[in-house]
């Protein structure tokens, strides 16, 4: 699994976007989005996190 760290044009801040696998009702892609972050490297530390978190199967997704 891989994500990536973007820019927003709007606010200037950052963000990052990664696949966190299928559905397994549906079959479709699943995305995680986390926005709000002042500098890439704090972006960028929160995506390594979470990528951790789901090779060690430790990941718990929100429930609403």
């Amino acid at each position: 699994m891989r994500g990536s760290v973007k820019k927003d044009k709007k606010t200037g801040k950052y963000y990052f976007v990664i696949d966190i696998g299928k559905d397994p009702l549906t079959g479709k892609r699943k995305q995680k989005k986390k926005r709000g972050f002042k500098t890439k490297k704090e972006a960028e530390k929160a995506l390594a996190a979470l990528l951790n978190e789901l090779n060690e199967g430790t990941y718990i997704e929100p429930s609403k």
